[in-house]
């Protein structure tokens, strides 16, 4: 029996290469380091003009027809993106949103409950029922095979209508047609009731969310039988953007404010808001929060009502880039006076003050107060009076 040849060392290094992961019509950002950088290797057929650190290109073409690598700079999706790191801020989708229309009922279903000292008491719920769940379904063990046909899987992966074409929806029109009967039987699985005997004016009337439960069950059967025809999608809800689910009070602990500038009132509703530039963005700042006029530096914070719009278009045959985006921020001023004493604990959270911060319990039925419970200005080592005393009290002693 012939001996096979070890493989080549060009088919290793071109497994190793950044050039056997490019696609043209996938956007994608390459950057280079170290030695790589200053010879303008960036792991394509040639080397490249470009020959400093920190450089991130996309290439549009690795060979062309007169045998050169086109590339443009992509300074400005990798300034943005890490700008957008140190803001901090989870955004928001919306209901009515071009990106929203895109995720369909995939991105909107999914909850993100985090076990955080700076989750909200909705968050912490969830996660404790989440847990509980887990629990019971230790203690319980193995259910039975009538339970288990009860209990049917959903899928919110369905068909995204809105963003067919007349002829795809006709197809799947007709494809729903053909799953009447597997309609009836589930509906009549939930009810515990014949469905023949009644008349379908009656059941036209009386017609609920029957029929979301029913397609998602489907859609759960047929992503999860043992030859599936086809892969459940799960993209992104933020596109990428983020892969935190920051609450808005850690955003505010652990980030800090941009500079930035108030440039004019060219919004529709000049008479309610200014425009400010800040953090590489051009967003909405309300009249009446512009701070101190007489300040050499303003700086900001993204309230986060952020709203994610649209985003680029990266796979198809001309992928799309940051001009794709369309973001909806607003901002308030840092300095506003008034916001830290709205909290109950307006120390950097991990510092000694913060951890020796005294929070009363406050009973059910009872508001929490404004101001916090100490004044800002008071240290931690002032508030223990008598062992400040006493040690007044000790000094005044001498040794004979």
């Amino acid at each position: 029996m012939a001996a096979i040849p070890p493989p080549s060392r060009f088919a290793a290094l071109l497994r190793r290469s950044k050039f056997a992961s490019y696609d043209p019509s996938i956007g994608q950002v390459y950057t280079t380091f170290d030695g790589h950088a200053a010879r303008g290797n960036f792991g394509l057929k040639r080397p490249l003009a470009l020959r400093r650190r920190n450089a991130h290109i996309i290439v549009q073409a690795v060979d062309s027809r007169e045998q050169q690598t086109v590339w443009r700079s992509a300074e400005s999706e990798n300034r943005w993106i890490r700008m957008w790191d140190e803001v901090g801020v989870t955004p928001r989708i919306g209901t009515t949103t071009p990106w929203a229309e895109r995720l369909g009922s995939v991105g909107l279903e999914v909850d993100f409950p985090v076990d955080s000292e700076f989750a909200s008491k909705e968050a912490e719920g969830a996660s404790r029922a989440v847990a509980k769940g887990a629990a019971d379904e230790e203690q319980e063990g193995a259910i039975s095979s009538g339970e288990a046909e009860e209990a049917v899987g959903k899928s919110h992966a369905l068909p995204n209508f809105e963003a067919m074409s007349e002829k795809e929806f006709e197809r799947y029109l007709a494809y729903l047609r053909t799953l009447r009967p597997a309609f009836l039987e589930f509906v009549a699985k939930k009810r515990k009731v014949s469905l023949e005997s009644q008349s379908l004016f009656r059941l036209a009337t009386n017609a609920g969310d029957d029929f979301k439960e029913f397609l998602a069950a489907h859609a759960y059967k047929e992503y999860h039988q043992p030859r599936p025809r086809y892969i459940e999608q799960q993209p992104h809800r933020f596109a990428g953007l983020s892969y935190t689910h920051a609450s808005p009070i850690q955003t505010l602990y652990t980030t800090k404010p941009h500079v930035g500038r108030v440039l004019s009132d060219i919004f529709q509703d000049r008479d309610v808001h200014w425009v400010a530039e800040t953090a590489g963005m051009v967003s909405k700042l309300a009249k009446g929060h512009r701070g101190d006029d007489k300040a050499k530096v303003t700086t900001f914070r993204l309230n986060p009502s952020a709203r994610l719009r649209t985003v680029p278009q990266t796979v198809g045959r001309r992928p799309e880039g940051m001009e794709a985006v369309a973001l909806k921020v607003d901002v308030r001023v840092a300095d506003t006076p008034g916001v830290a004493h709205m909290r109950t604990n307006p120390h950097v959270p991990g510092s000694r003050e913060y951890v020796g911060q005294h929070i009363p319990l406050i009973p059910d039925g009872m508001t929490t107060p404004a101001a916090p419970v100490y004044p800002k200005h008071e240290s931690f080592t002032s508030r223990n009076t008598a062992a400040s005393n006493l040690l007044k009290a000790m000094s005044g002693f001498r040794n004979p």
